[in-house]
């Protein structure tokens, strides 16, 4: 086969790879899904009629993505998460719920069982614990889940049994059983275990920086006996600790599958030079472990803006009037391209990202004021709640019930938190609230792994490819209360070169202070 022209040196280095295992490090706007698409495409000229090449996500939108791709290659495909011929495309949630369907005479599951979205489970906890307060309600669920992710509890609390008897006496297991059952089933059950490995010769893994220990487990048995295992991803996108993800099992992959190989796609097609420089700093602050360099294949001047606020509002105010002028009227036009020398973008171009849901109140009343159209990523509780009767047609449903996503294709400007802008790319992106407690976050009850915050700020800068601002409030009203924060430490990670200020302003951006001469928060 010869190379095809839309493939660089690195990337037909990895789809051709011959040599067992592979773990592919690939950064942002490196040509991730384009390379694993064509891998996988590559593996199916390996199969035997009976075999498929299965193709692992973290998100049905990904799936969607991937079996698009190879649609595009040739490739025989049905829906996303069904037997499409050649290779098997969908989530972990997705293959593992499958997986115990057709394997439920050997497992302990209720017959016929129903999968409960997150939402549900936060209902049903009010009768699981009626004595407890919303609050321990919460930090039981959370506590459960992490159990479950990580495997850490040999002995059960007994919140874990109460709430175990009654999802099970209702028929029901959750998303974190349906991977922890589908793990038991394998580890328990060799002929099953044999039977998937021989129908699935190809493993491919999408993220691999998001798995955590269950999902670690089970690629390790379901890569034994001769199945190869393809895994592509980014450690310093690795953001997701919170759920259980472990970035140390990226870094550990030679270890977990003996002979592997790592090779690595740093040519980025995404961001303008400056962007990618300004990015870099930023995470090279954080010890990378895979000591490479992203190089810019795009060769446009990009503008980095630092904008200082006086409150969360004309912050807020700030960000609505720059939109305005990058698709307002043709007098606002002319003088946005005469200043930057850009052409004009549409509202569909533009994403805001914040670090909590709750500093969205502000920028949506901004934009409203002007009459800007937006869409905003839901907040936790506003996907579906109907429960499901079990089969696997059912099972579609509620797993892409639990993922709702924005429509891109529409000329409306994205509101997002940075978790939600992952996998995402914009001419011009915004970050808000690039402030001490909210970048990284540590607000009373909210304290985040300052390492996983600063992959968190380089996700949301590595989504610009034209435009980035970072700005922040010197005053806040957060959950009721005023803040009074200085710059993120991250923004002084950036030289002050590559930053521009308003007005032509060019302020120094103070180093943070040590904990003991910070303003009290509150």
């Amino acid at each position: 086969m010869k190379k095809p022209q839309d493939l660089n040196d690195a990337q037909w280095q990895a789809v051709t790879h011959d040599g067992g295992h592979l773990l592919i490090v690939a950064g942002p706007g490196t040509g991730k899904t384009h390379t694993l698409t064509y891998r996988i495409a590559r593996l199916t000229a390996h199969l035997a009629d009976d075999q498929r090449v299965l193709a692992v996500t973290f998100t049905n939108k990904a799936a969607d993505q991937m079996k698009e791709r190879l649609e595009q290659k040739g490739l025989p495909t049905g829906k996303a998460g069904v037997d499409a011929g050649k290779f098997w495309a969908g989530t972990f949630h997705r293959f593992c719920a499958q997986l115990l369907r057709q394997q439920a005479q050997h497992t302990d599951l209720p017959d016929n069982f129903q999968i409960a979205l997150p939402q549900q489970i936060t209902a049903l906890a009010k009768d699981i614990w009626p004595d407890k307060t919303m609050a321990q309600r919460q930090a039981a669920l959370e506590s459960i889940s992490l159990i479950k992710s990580t495997r850490l509890a040999l002995d059960p609390d007994a919140d874990f049994r109460t709430y175990h008897r009654f999802l099970r006496g209702k028929g029901l297991i959750d998303f974190d059983d349906i991977l922890r059952e589908a793990l038991i089933l394998l580890e328990n059950n060799g002929e099953a275990a044999d039977a998937t490995r021989r129908q699935y010769p190809f493993v491919c893994v999408d993220e691999y920086q998001d798995i955590n220990i269950v999902q670690n487990a089970l690629l390790k048995i379901l890569s034994r006996d001769g199945v190869v295992l393809t895994a592509i991803g980014d450690p310093d996108q690795s953001i997701y600790g919170f759920r259980g993800s472990e970035v140390k099992l990226f870094h550990r992959f030679t270890d977990d599958f003996p002979g592997g190989t790592r090779l690595y796609l740093n040519e980025n097609y995404r961001s303008a030079p400056n962007l990618l420089q300004a990015s870099g700093q930023v995470i090279g602050q954080g010890g990378k472990q895979d000591n490479f360099q992203l190089v810019a294949q795009i060769h446009s001047e990009g503008r980095l803006v630092v904008h200082e606020a006086a409150t969360d509002r004309s912050e807020a105010e700030y960000i609505a009037h720059e939109i305005e002028k990058m698709v307002g009227g043709l007098s606002l036009l002319s003088n946005f391209v005469r200043r930057h020398g850009h052409v004009p973008r549409t509202f569909g171009d533009m994403a805001v990202l914040y670090r909590l849901n709750a500093q969205k109140i502000c920028l949506i009343q901004a934009l409203e004021h002007l009459g800007i159209p937006y869409q905003a990523s839901p907040t936790a509780g506003q996907a579906g709640q109907a429960l499901r009767p079990g089969s696997g047609q059912a099972d579609d449903a509620v797993l892409r019930a639990a993922e709702e996503t924005l429509d891109y294709n529409v000329e409306k400007v994205s509101l997002l938190t940075l978790h939600a802008a992952k996998g995402l790319e914009f001419p011009v992106v915004f970050i808000t609230g690039c402030e001490e407690h909210l970048l990284p976050l540590d607000i009373e009850g909210m304290t985040g792994d300052r390492q996983e915050e600063r992959r968190l700020f380089y996700v949301g800068m590595t989504r610009a490819k034209e435009f980035l601002f970072l700005t922040r409030a010197e005053r806040r009203q957060l959950f009721g209360k005023g803040m009074f924060n200085g710059p993120s430490p991250f923004l002084a990670d950036i030289e002050e070169e590559l930053k521009a200020y308003e007005a032509g302003r060019r302020k120094k951006v103070k180093p943070a202070l040590a904990p003991d001469q910070q303003m009290k928060l509150f």
